[in-house]
Formats: structure tokens, C-alpha cells, sequence
């Protein structure tokens, strides 16, 4: 059985989601109101409950009576990942493994004995939406795995998390998809840039008064240690570079700029020229 949240995303459409389950039998409820969770559970008398990417805050002890208990998929590894984007924060902080978990839900958000775990290595290519879609894919084993231990009589494996390693974090506002070029080595920008694809339409920075949005970068084995921090490089052959906190350059291989898409071959007629600065704080897009 399905139920699916009341999204506040208006893009969101469950229309192929009623096809998918009209089709392959699956009964399936549409949220109204947060209050109809308790009320569908009351009226299906479930066995195992999974959450995943549910909206709203679920008040546990209103499942007690479940008899195999109540999960939630969490896209990111617990304790040191918790909160509403696992999957961004991972990509921003270049961790060389990235996570899936499903725990035991409680009365505090993210903090059940995990039961199961899946670790991928972090590759160069990884951004916010292919992890998604991978995890997505990754989550079925996760719940296939865990109804397979409890059909077969086995107790499943309670990992209790440790909240001295605990860290919550946020949604990602402004100031997280910014890039700080007096801070941020260019190894950082580039994990900041994966982490922003494509919801964001890649990592944010500002350039005479524009914002720039960085949708493809690589670091050079070149350094420009005379420049600054923020400087931007544009060289002969249209090459286009920043250069970063630790003097690397930051190749800057695809941006986005007045809603427009721009190759760095390009940026040179787009005005930009070796010397000028890119902006490093949020407040000077308010």
C-alpha cells in the first residue's frame, strides 16, 4: 500500500504515480491534510510502515501498534548527516563515501538505531540529482533486504546511533550554495558545484554585479599565486578561471549567466577579462 504526502511543491504531479498503481495493483492514498496519516494507518492496520522524503513531522506513538515497527529512509549516513538533505551535504563536504540508511523512527527526528546501510564511493561525476536518482533505486534493496531478514525469522541488526557524532543540518539556504573565494580551496568549489547540480542550477558566486551561477568546473595543475583570491583569468585561447583560496585555478568549464548557458570558450565575449573580481557573500544579492 501507498500513501503519498501532500507536496508543497506545486511542479510535483501524481499522475504517473495513480497510473503506476492503478496498473500493478497497488492501493494507493492521496494526502489532504497531514491529520489523514492516522487516519489511513488506523484503516489499513499495517505490519511495516516505510517513510521516505515524508513532508511533515509523524508522531510516532500514533504507530505503536505496528507490529514489525515504523522506518525511515534517510538519504545520507547517521548520526553525522541528519536533517532534510542528506545528499547535498554529503556532496559539499567531499566525504569520500556516501550513504543511505533506514532506522528505526523515534520521537526525534533521525536518531532510530539504524538496520540497515549502504555506502557508495564518491566519484567525479556524482552530482545532487544522479545520487538521488541512484538512491532511489538503492532504497528497493534496502526494504526488499529488510522484509526478506523478517520473513525469514531473523532479528534485524540495530546499529544505536551515536549522538556525540550527531550533526544536523539544515535545508541549504543562500549562503550554502555561495561560493567564498577568500575561504574555499578549489577542491571545495568544485564539491560545492556537484552538490548544486541541478537543482540549483550549480554553484552561486557574483561578477560585476551579475550572478553567475558555475554548472561544470575541474581544477588546474596551474597556480596563480600572485593573483588574489576571486580573481578571474581569461587567457588567450578563452580559457576561463578563477583563481582560488589555496592559489590553484579553478577552471570554470560551464556557467550560467542572465539565464543564459555558457561554454568557457565563450566568456571572453561575454566581457569577462583576467583581473576582475568575483564577489564572495549572500548579502549582496539582497
Amino acid at each position: 500500500m501507498l500513501y503519498v504526502g501532500k507536496s508543497a511543491d506545486i511542479s510535483q504531479s501524481t499522475k504517473d504515480t495513480i497510473s503506476f498503481c492503478n496498473a500493478n495493483g497497488v492501493t494507493l492514498t492521496i494526502e489532504n491534510d497531514k491529520q489523514d496519516l492516522y487516519s489511513w494507518q488506523q484503516l489499513y492496520r499495517l505490519d511495516i510502515v516505510f517513510f521516505v522524503g515524508y513532508g511533515n513531522i509523524v508522531k510516532v506513538d500514533q504507530f505503536a501498534d505496528v507490529k514489525y515497527g515504523v522506518y525511515n529512509i534517510h538519504f545520507g549516513k547517521l548520526p553525522e548527516f541528519r536533517g532534510p538533505s542528506p545528499v547535498f551535504w554529503q556532496l559539499k563536504k567531499g566525504v569520500k563515501e556516501l550513504s543511505i540508511s533506514i532506522h528505526h523512527m523515534t520521537k526525534k527526528v533521525d536518531s532510530g538505531p539504524v538496520v540497515w546501510e549502504y555506502n557508495i564511493s564518491n566519484h567525479a561525476h556524482f552530482t545532487y540529482d544522479f545520487v538521488n536518482h541512484m538512491f532511489c533505486e538503492l532504497q528497493v534493496r534496502g526494504v526488499i533486504e529488510i522484509l526478506n531478514t523478517i520473513n525469514m525469522g531473523r532479528k534485524l541488526p540495530e546499529n544505536v546511533q551515536s549522538e556525540s557524532n550527531a550533526v544536523y543540518y539544515t535545508k541549504p539556504g543562500l549562503i550554502d550554495v555561495m561560493i567564498n573565494w577568500n575561504e574555499m580551496s578549489a577542491d571545495e568549489v568544485v564539491d560545492l558545484v556537484k552538490a548544486c547540480n541541478s537543482w540549483n542550477w550549480g554553484a552561486t558566486t557574483l561578477i560585476n554585479g551579475f550572478e553567475l551561477k558555475i554548472l561544470d568546473a575541474t581544477v588546474s595543475t596551474i597556480t596563480k599565486s600572485q593573483y588574489v583570491a576571486g580573481t578571474a583569468v581569461v587567457n588567450d585561447n578563452s580559457d576561463f578561471s578563477v583563481v582560488c583560496k589555496d592559489g590553484k585555478l579553478l577552471n570554470i568549464d560551464y556557467f550560467k549567466i542572465n539565464n543564459c548557458f555558457v561554454p568557457k570558450r565563450f566568456a571572453g565575449l561575454y566581457g569577462f577579462k583576467t583581473g576582475q573580481l568575483f564577489g564572495n557573500h549572500a548579502d549582496n544579492l539582497r
